[in-house]
């Protein structure tokens, strides 16, 4: 029988009288690693959301399969990603080399995310695909007698190596809390490389994701003897907001990287790479990993976290580097990367989240045209620690009453922005009733504000609808809102002088 130990970062281990199937019993040598259900090919736009995985090199290259779930996010099987059978899987860069083909493009995949509980994992393409509309997760989980089509390139009963999908109509034996077990049907079989493949619902002429291959007796399939065609899918229903936290571990900030006056998207990705979208007047390009390796400063509870401005005056936002140490050190900007990094500053260990003493912002509050640092401490007042170009000095009371703006989960939150154009950074107010107000700088304080916008009240911490950011995109001198949406849409409200517009989309990352 279907050995049922399931593991959830682990690939699976062999089946009683059986293969099981993993990517990794899948080793190819002399051919690629196309491999295909034991089904027919279906038409040549059907299900173009199903992408063809190669992992691994030279003897250690198999193949597995996938489904595109958002433009830069495929769900496949965490057991593909396994270096050896039955090894672990981290979240991360993928142990092997692997690539995924889809839309008629091969890229790289930079990152895996695992599932906890079933064999699932968000894996991150390089870069998004524009040209395939992305499949959607079923809602409802499959029900007994329930017929899937199942889909990926893996073998067939004749090749070890088909260029084409191929699908296959499978009866859904019966459900468990995260898996589907079901039959072949018409000598259909799960095949070795269609690992991590979607088991498909149809629903009003359309398709969604109901389950993700993941074992299989591989009756059927080219070079095994074993007839029985049942599988084991893992179950995909209910994962939708599982997989918008995936995508949304990102941390992303506004800030001129290329000094053409602006302001770029800088995103820091949950695997650690830092990305700039540079800002193309009309849409942000693609982005391009400037830097590597802050994977521990991106949910600001481990080593750090991040931030980027011009501290020295250039143009150019330099990366600022805030470590749970209370060190804070500044890496100029040299144009395609950031160097070693200078220490500015410390005993700051207590401000990076702003849960415990409070928090830091690093703005142009003089005018000078390098950041100076904004303390906002949990008794409510704001400080401003100017810029003098090696450290930032001692700091300058400039406004109080803010301790229930500090945690981002209570009144609201406060960004720091040139809005007017002066060139010094102005006070802007986000409420928690979806309020946004504008404080004017006066050399040495912000005034008592000026309504600018209204209906924000679910993009406050961006745990909710999505989140804000304040920059100028135009290039006008004048910050620009930003409205990144939790499905990964960043729209531009243009500065009008008293509003923000309507706005225009600008990129889906």
């Amino acid at each position: 029988m279907l050995n049922k130990g399931i593991r959830t970062r682990r690939a699976r281990g062999a089946l009683a009288g059986g293969t099981v199937l993993t990517a990794a019993a899948a080793l190819l040598t002399a051919v690629p690693a196309a491999q295909a259900i034991s089904g027919e090919p279906p038409a040549a736009t059907d299900h173009a959301f199903t992408a063809r995985l190669h992992i691994g090199e030279g003897d250690t290259l198999r193949g597995c399969s996938a489904a595109l779930v958002h433009q830069q996010w495929l769900l496949t099987a965490t057991s593909c990603f396994a270096a050896t059978p039955g090894g672990e899987v981290k979240s991360g860069k993928p142990a092997l080399k692997s690539t995924a083909t889809l839309g008629g493009k091969t890229l790289g995949i930079v990152e895996v995310v695992p599932r906890d509980d079933r064999d699932v994992a968000m894996v991150r393409l390089a870069e998004p695909v524009t040209t395939v509309e992305p499949v959607r997760l079923a809602a409802d989980a499959p029900v007994a007698a329930e017929t899937l089509l199942g889909a990926g390139f893996g073998r067939t009963r004749t090749e070890w190596a088909p260029d084409q999908l191929h699908t296959g109509e499978f009866r859904v034996d019966s459900v468990t809390g995260t898996t589907v077990e079901l039959t072949g049907q018409d000598g259909v079989s799960v095949c070795k490389g269609d690992t991590g493949g979607p088991a498909l619902r149809g629903t009003g002429g359309e398709v969604e994701l109901a389950a993700v291959h993941s074992r299989s007796w591989q009756g059927g399939c080219f070079g095994e003897t074993e007839t029985r065609t049942g599988a084991v899918d893992a179950r995909a229903d209910g994962l939708a907001d599982w997989v918008t936290d995936v995508r949304n571990r990102d941390r992303t900030q506004s800030a001129d990287v290329d000094g053409d006056g602006r302001a770029d998207l800088v995103v820091l990705r949950s695997n650690g790479d830092v990305v700039v979208h540079r800002n193309l007047g009309d849409s942000f390009a693609a982005g391009r990993v400037m830097s590597g390796g802050w994977g521990l400063f991106v949910t600001w509870k481990d080593l750090g976290r991040l931030y980027f401005a011009d501290v020295d005056g250039d143009r150019k936002a330099d990366m600022i580097v805030h470590t749970s140490d209370g060190n804070i050190e500044v890496r100029f900007n040299h144009g395609t990367y950031w160097d070693q990094g200078t220490h500015w500053s410390g005993g700051w260990g207590r401000f990076i989240d702003g849960s415990d003493l409070g928090r830091l912002y690093f703005a142009d509050v003089d005018g000078d045209g390098r950041a100076d640092m904004i303390v906002h401490t949990g008794d409510g007042n704001v400080e401003v620690r100017f810029n003098h170009g090696t450290y930032w000095d001692q700091g300058t009371h400039w406004s109080g009453g803010w301790g229930r703006f500090v945690t981002w989960k209570d009144l609201g939150r406060l960004y720091f922005a040139d809005v007017d154009g002066d060139g010094r950074a102005d006070m802007i107010v986000h409420t928690g009733d979806g309020n946004v107000e504008v404080r004017f700088n006066h050399g040495t304080y912000w005034d008592q504000g000026t309504h600018w916008s209204g209906g924000w009240g679910r993009f406050v911490d961006g745990s909710d609808l999505g989140s804000l950011e304040f920059g100028d995109a135009t290039g006008d001198g004048k910050a620009d809102l930003l409205v990144r949406t939790k499905d990964g849409k960043v729209a531009l409200r243009t500065n009008h002088g008293t509003y923000w517009d309507q706005g225009k989309f600008m990129i889906t990352l």
